[in-house]
């Protein structure tokens, strides 16, 4: 998604938050069109994992992880930087942190083949249920340990701390991200962008994941907030009233990115409940292949709630 907010707050730089910086109607990128095309790409892993073997060697951290990885660094990993401040003091002191979770590293990018394959396998699966995807590169970035996917103009960034030992979660995180470049070109990237721009669009904002994570349901049979989604499964009247009067007012406490920094109740919910709009609207839909172009290029949020039905 696009220029959405300020990237500084840490509750906006977690899995699921998703942005589409830079990406205009006037630009539209041209990626391949089969699966069997798309990239995963793994320099700037396997480029910190080298940079990692090195850091016991060597008493400069900050400097071997400039010259071996930042200096180095893929389109992805640039992008990646310029939008989170990403710096080698911040990787070392997340590396300081959360020691267990770099660690894994080198054995993640020993078994690369077998993400290959997954990888592959994904794509194809992917084009069954959008024939007419496009498929930017995936890249495989490490960061400060926030646990990030998003995709962006360049493809989709996805860091892999939190994921490298739950290749599961990985297949979700990428999946959806994927989905909402496929929403961006639907659009067109400047209508895209508008969705995160305006204010008072709590809806769209949770019609876009929620979006996301409908496409992600298709190909994997899953979503990425299994938690919020069993947790609304379960609340799922008093959920809808809430989220009807949050809407009066705008409050997405309860629903977005600032759901993340408490404990009381599963994170996102506004995903899950962008989701089951989504379905909803799908599951009533007689020509399916139709209602999934709507969802991915929906225009008006209001009356793509209101015709789903899910909140009557």
């Amino acid at each position: 998604m696009t220029r959405l907010v300020s990237l500084k707050t840490p509750a906006l730089i977690l899995l699921g938050l998703c942005m589409f910086l830079s990406l205009t109607a006037a630009a539209q990128p041209n990626y391949p069109r089969t699966p069997e095309e798309a990239k995963l790409v793994y320099t700037d892993l396997v480029h910190f994992v080298e940079a990692y073997n090195e850091l016991p060697k060597n008493t400069d951290t900050l400097q071997v992880l400039q010259t071996m990885y930042f200096d180095r660094g893929s389109d992805g990993l640039k992008e990646y930087i310029s939008r989170h401040e990403l710096s080698p003091e911040r990787i070392r002191d997340a590396i300081l942190a959360d020691p267990e979770r770099y660690a894994l590293l080198p054995g993640f990018l020993a078994n690369i083949s077998s993400v290959e394959e997954v990888y592959s396998k994904l794509m194809q699966d992917y084009s069954k249920v959008l024939p007419e995807a496009m498929y930017p590169p995936t890249y495989l970035l490490v960061g400060a340990n926030k646990g990030i996917g998003q995709a962006s103009q360049v493809g989709q960034l996805i860091t892999v701390t939190r994921v490298a030992d739950n290749v599961e979660k990985l297949k979700k995180l990428m999946t959806h991200e994927l989905s909402h470049f496929q929403e961006a070109m639907a659009m067109g990237g400047q209508k895209y962008a508008a969705l995160y721009t305006a204010p008072n669009n709590m809806l769209g904002i949770c019609l876009r994941e929620g979006g996301a994570e409908f496409v992600t349901s298709l190909v994997l049979n899953e979503i990425t907030q299994t938690a919020a989604l069993d947790y609304l499964n379960k609340n799922e009247d008093s959920l809808k009233d809430q989220f009807t009067e949050d809407l009066k007012t705008q409050n997405t406490e309860f629903w977005l990115w600032a759901s993340i920094d408490q404990n009381k109740y599963p994170n996102l919910l506004g995903y899950a409940m962008g989701y089951m709009i989504c379905k909803n609207y799908y599951e009533q839909a007689a020509d399916k292949p139709a209602a999934l172009q709507e969802i991915l290029r929906m225009d008006d949020a209001t009356s793509f709630a209101q015709a789903s039905g899910y909140l009557d």
